[in-house]
């Protein structure tokens, strides 16, 4: 048994641990400038911003620099942009508060202030080694587990690019649940399915292991069992949903996205699909497609998660009825048909997914071109189980 992994140093889940951020920076030796980093709207609306600025001044921060300009898929320029104020006006550690856009600006920002390079010199197959700004996430979706990754996603010339490394991992992640009240059915719907997507990546990666499958199962039953009451609305299952996202972040930290990734991210870049549900699109597909190439593996996941059957395209069937009750519930397409996107968009797909080579070649069966036309011509039609 092999595994090998990152963690933050302070992980706190508690309702209204946000109250907390006083006791949290002087546990960890943090003062000075504190860049706060988060989205245009919601933090400002819901009162949150004045609540953390003045966290952090009864914490005896020098100083709160806001930069609130994170966009859906945050870009390098923006990336860039931040890390050159945060280095200019000397900051010596980052908040970054919000969906997986902000926290993932933050990792960024933490790289670029201490390099003074541009994010786009990390991209991989780079891998950060170097000393970073110290991060505190403070996630508000239940989706993108980037508070407890080593893991960025940076947005340039329509492609989505993975910046990593041990050293961007969050020092610490407040998981607040509070936050979920203000948190729409679906942008939940559609983080929730990010969530789902890196539990199940994860269990088919070349370096998943027991510890990896330990946090997924996990968050897959979380997920099958909070969902619904969840989507509707109710706190506890929303916080369980929460609980479910950063156990799948860990999953991911100790292996990795495969195919599903990289086929979603062209929707997320042309089309401008959230990124949890563009993934969903391909996970019956991958599904059915470790039915036929990692049976072994399937079964066994599907065993843990109380599927009892021994054949593989049994345990296939069964998975994707769970997948498609949860998608069914939140009126989420079901399909690329469904999604609008054209058939003659088709082969631009795989191509675009071939070209993600890091997703490509994690999964732990080879994958060839026909494989993935097949996966992404399924997942036009939608066929289901």
């Amino acid at each position: 048994m092999n595994f090998s992994g990152a963690f933050p140093r302070k992980l706190l889940f508690e309702r209204g641990g946000i109250e907390k951020i006083p006791e949290i920076i002087s546990d960890l030796g943090l003062s000075g400038r504190c860049m706060l980093i988060t989205g245009k709207r919601f933090a400002r609306s819901s009162g949150y911003l004045d609540k953390l600025k003045g966290l952090l001044e009864s914490a005896g921060v020098k100083e709160v620099i806001v930069f609130d300009r994170v966009e859906p898929n945050p870009s390098a320029s923006i990336v860039d942009e931040a890390g050159r104020i945060a280095a200019e006006r000397e900051v010596d550690f980052v908040i970054g508060f919000g969906g997986g856009s902000a926290l993932d600006t933050a990792k960024g920002v933490a790289v670029v202030a201490m390099s003074g390079k541009s994010i786009k010199d990390y991209f991989y197959p780079a891998e950060i080694k170097h000393t970073v700004l110290p991060v505190i996430a403070i996630p508000t979706t239940c989706g993108t587990g980037s508070e407890v990754t080593k893991y960025t996603i940076i947005s340039y010339e329509r492609r989505k690019n993975v910046v990593l490394g041990d050293s961007i991992v969050p020092i610490a992640a407040i998981l607040d649940s509070e936050v979920l009240g203000y948190l729409p059915h679906d942008v939940l719907a559609h983080t929730v399915m990010d969530a789902l997507s890196h539990a199940i990546e994860s269990c088919f990666h070349v370096k998943s292991n027991e510890l990896t499958y330990m946090f997924s199962v996990e968050a897959l039953k979380t997920i099958f069992e909070n969902f619904a009451r969840g989507y509707d609305g109710n706190p506890l299952c929303r916080e369980k949903l929460f609980y479910a996202s950063m156990i799948a972040g860990l999953a991911i930290n100790l292996s990795g996205a495969v195919i599903v990734h990289g086929l979603g991210y062209y929707l997320t870049e042309r089309y401008g699909i959230p990124h949890g549900l563009a993934n969903a699109l391909f996970l019956p597909q991958l599904i059915k497609y470790s039915a036929e190439r990692l049976p072994e593996r399937l079964i066994s996941l599907c065993q843990r998660l109380g599927i009892s059957s021994n054949d593989a395209a049994e345990c296939s069937r069964a998975f994707v009825r769970r997948l498609d009750e949860l998608r069914s519930y939140a009126g989420l397409p079901m399909n690329l048909l469904e999604a609008g996107i054209p058939e003659s968009e088709l082969e631009r797909i795989v191509e675009e997914g071939l070209s993600y080579r890091r997703n490509v070649e994690n999964y732990a069966a080879p994958l060839s071109r026909e494989d993935v036309e097949r996966m992404v011509r399924d997942a036009f039609g939608g066929a289901r189980s």
